[in-house]
């Protein structure tokens, strides 16, 4: 009997292990990660780093882009764009190595017109554990494709036209049976979901306003329905996933938007920064024209046009292109800490074991406390400039700097 115990006991250790291994192996598959909210709970990313310490790998990119790398399972992909020959490619890295694997050429056109802050690769990838999604534009329309693990192409579909003055930066992301494209611009705009296998159009959205936006989408539920939430063009609206029809909408928070939302708390936090930066919360729940029924706070000042703000549990953190640094309730919007954190920022701060990482433009990175105290816990300079966001997985913070891409970690 006592045997049979000591096996037993051994078996729950051995499954319970295996739990937190899996848990601290989450995946980083898309834009701010898993649940679209920049949180990851691994508690092994170190909190100190220079550019030779605390650095497992680092690879020169053969490309430019501002999107964010992701992370599935041993594999890391980055999109890159290549001017000179006006192609856009897919690379897998590999994780434990920084090794390249694979660089596929996916598209090749004219490149088209955009920001110049802005490049032909600034979306993010998605992934579902077998193929990768990525979307870019030339200068007549966009192309969306997936990419299996070996860096075959499966299909190429061009939902539409595309117009934009600034040029494109929103990211699929992996929706039920499809992904789900933004295609916000100031052209005929549309909203599309894709289906994942095949690629053929699941349903189309047709947005009130054709005016450029680049907010990536949010899934989330609400009181067991499940809801697509996007920010931009005028209007912050709730689709139905299953068939894109419009489930709630309210006017702002201003015309054009480049962050993603946020919800928790029975709330959606969404950010404007043009013509004007303002930022909106809205109690979740509401059917049609919600905009004078649901509107929780508004505020203006101190409010980011590019980083999305992170909303980790009682405190919404928030850090404005100028490198403002703004901690809210996110129940009422009432201002809890502000100061300057430091200097130009395009980076969204991401959540890691209660703390906070934020990049400058520079690759200055602060981590502090998740707190309404802005208690510092490291400043870390990375030696080259960093415009996107990092991924989170296996004790490690996968950084894509200007020219190279980054693996943070303790070495084994």
């Amino acid at each position: 009997m006592q045997k049979i115990l000591v096996y037993v006991s051994l078996v729950a250790a051995t499954l319970a292990g295996a739990a937190q291994q899996m848990s601290r192996a989450e995946d980083w598959p898309m834009w701010r990660g898993p649940r679209g909210d920049g949180i990851s709970d691994d508690p092994g990313v170190p909190t100190r780093w220079t550019s030779t310490e605390n650095i497992v790998w680092k690879v020169a990119l053969p490309g430019q882009g501002l999107s964010s790398p992701i992370v599935s399972a041993d594999a890391v992909f980055v999109t890159c764009v290549v001017p000179e020959t006006q192609s856009r490619h897919l690379l897998r890295v590999e994780k434990s190595s920084g090794n390249i694997v694979w660089n596929t050429l996916v598209h090749t056109g004219p490149i088209e017109n955009q920001h110049k802050f802005n490049t032909s690769a600034s979306s993010t990838p998605a992934c579902d554990g077998q193929r990768v999604y990525c979307t870019f534009v030339d200068d007549e329309k966009l192309v969306a494709a997936a990419v299996d693990f070996q860096g075959a192409i499966l299909w190429k579909k061009t939902p539409g036209a595309y117009f934009s003055k600034h040029g494109f930066a929103a990211s699929p992301i992996v929706c039920e049976e499809g992904i789900v494209v933004n295609g916000q611009q100031d052209g005929s705009a549309f909203v599309v979901m894709l289906d994942r296998y095949d690629g053929h159009e699941i349903w189309r959205y047709k947005p009130e306003t054709d005016l450029r936006s680049f907010s990536t989408p949010l899934l989330t539920s609400e009181g067991g329905t499940r809801q697509l939430i996007l920010s931009g063009a005028k209007q912050t609206i709730g689709l139905n996933p299953q068939n894109g029809t419009l489930l709630w909408f309210a006017e702002g928070p201003t015309e054009k938007v480049v962050c993603s939302p946020s919800v928790g708390h029975g709330q959606v936090f969404a950010f404007g920064g043009s013509p004007d930066t303002r930022a909106f919360s809205l109690k979740l729940g509401g059917r049609g024209d919600i905009t004078q029924s649901h509107v929780v706070w508004t505020r203006e000042r101190g409010m980011p046009y590019v980083p999305t703000p992170l909303l980790y549990g009682d405190y919404l953190h928030i850090v404005d292109d100028a490198g403002i640094y703004t901690c809210m309730e996110p129940k009422s919007g009432k201002v809890l800490k502000n100061l300057r954190k430091g200097g130009n920022t395009y980076s969204s701060p991401i959540g890691i074991d209660n703390k906070l990482y934020s990049f400058d433009d520079t690759g200055k990175c602060t981590v502090f406390e998740n707190n309404a105290d802005y208690s510092v816990l490291a400043v870390n300079e990375l030696d080259e400039p960093v415009q996107t966001t990092p991924a989170v997985a296996d004790g490690c913070l996968f950084v894509r700097g200007e020219k190279h891409l980054w693996c943070i970690g303790k070495r084994p």
